[in-house]
């Protein structure tokens, strides 16, 4: 599949997703396709669409778990890109 094939897919699906009023964003992560993020109340969609035509589709569901603001400060020490020395 061709460079500007990808890219239509990617803004076809975006467009459905608009349409069905659900936010979503176009975003370049990986070498072989397309990222589509899409966001839902209590759902966080990846949706990769790939240059061999294959589409993958991950959900992320909350738990419905609150934390309070101390949580921040963790969770970006843990996540967060560590500074090369």
């Amino acid at each position: 599949m061709t460079a500007a094939e990808l890219l239509q897919r990617a803004h076809a699906l975006s467009k459905r997703l608009e349409d069905a009023e659900i936010w979503n964003e176009i975003r370049l992560f990986r070498e072989d396709g397309i990222t589509v993020l899409a966001r839902v109340p209590g759902a966080y969609w990846e949706i990769d669409l790939l240059e061999d035509g294959m589409t993958n589709v991950e959900v992320l569901r909350s738990t419905g778990d609150l934390e309070d603001e101390s949580s921040i400060e963790r969770l970006i020490s843990e996540f967060g890109e560590k500074p090369k020395h």
